[in-house]
């Protein structure tokens, strides 16, 4: 049987996601809680700046650019972090700080 990777949704708590993340993007990565980027993202476990341990990985592209085959290749590089839609996070992420607004 051929093995395929689909979106999937679960409920997660977003403040341990954000404490949790690493964003990738083309070449390197960078931490979402500190900011820091030139990330190896992978195979760092923990950020070199801050020291958060990553649990989740996301794609900084837009959700229309990406294609099947580069979540599979972030997913088998890290097998051990979640992947977690980086549309989802963002949109969350603004709503926290458009309350903090008020």
């Amino acid at each position: 049987m051929e093995k395929v990777y689909l979106r999937v949704g679960q409920e997660l708590d977003y403040d341990t996601v954000a404490a949790h993340l690493l964003v990738a993007g083309e070449l390197m990565g960078d931490c979402f809680s500190c900011r820091h980027v030139g990330i190896d993202y992978s195979r760092e476990k923990y950020c070199p700046q801050c020291g958060t341990d990553f649990r989740y990985i996301t794609l900084r592209k837009n959700p229309d650019a990406i294609k099947g085959s580069m979540i599979a290749r972030v997913c088998q590089k890290r097998p051990d972090l979640t992947y977690v839609e980086y549309q989802d996070v963002k949109d969350i992420a603004d709503k926290h700080k458009a309350r903090d607004l008020f």
